[in-house]
């Protein structure tokens, strides 16, 4: 947690979004991903924090994202998964959720193979977003 610190804006769009159920799904360790939340104040915003061994398979295959959605009683036109990487857009794409994609982080993200529907350069733009999103 020395160099660890959450991108601008994180912290308050969560707090903005906090009467909406979210969760995270995430390739790292379970443990370690809610010690990382818990460190940096933000695992209070979500009902779910799954990692990559929270299941028999990982992003992209969609199980995680269909579990998620199951457990919150969502379909999946109606949610919206916010990622860094092409991963992220192909597990949303295989579970039929909408993306979201930040234009920076540590993932990889190929637009031409993989595009999202939505490019954020602010992780703050995406109260705007989510409070303008109709579901398709």
């Amino acid at each position: 947690m020395d160099n660890t610190s959450a991108y601008p804006g994180v912290a308050d769009t969560l707090a903005q979004l906090s009467h909406l159920p979210m969760a995270v799904l995430t390739n790292k360790p379970a443990r370690i991903s809610v010690r990382i939340l818990n460190s940096l104040g933000l695992e209070k915003y979500f009902r779910a924090i799954y990692g990559g061994n929270s299941f028999e398979s990982k992003k992209p295959d969609p199980f995680g994202a269909n579990k998620i959605l199951q457990e919150f009683g969502i379909v999946a036109r109606e949610a919206l998964l916010v990622g860094d990487s092409e991963v992220d857009v192909q597990t949303a794409r295989n579970a039929g959720m909408q993306t979201a994609a930040v234009n920076y982080g540590f993932g990889v993200h190929d637009r031409a193979t993989h595009p999202a529907d939505i490019y954020l350069d602010r992780f703050a733009d995406l109260a705007g977003v989510v409070t303008n999103h109709t579901p398709a």
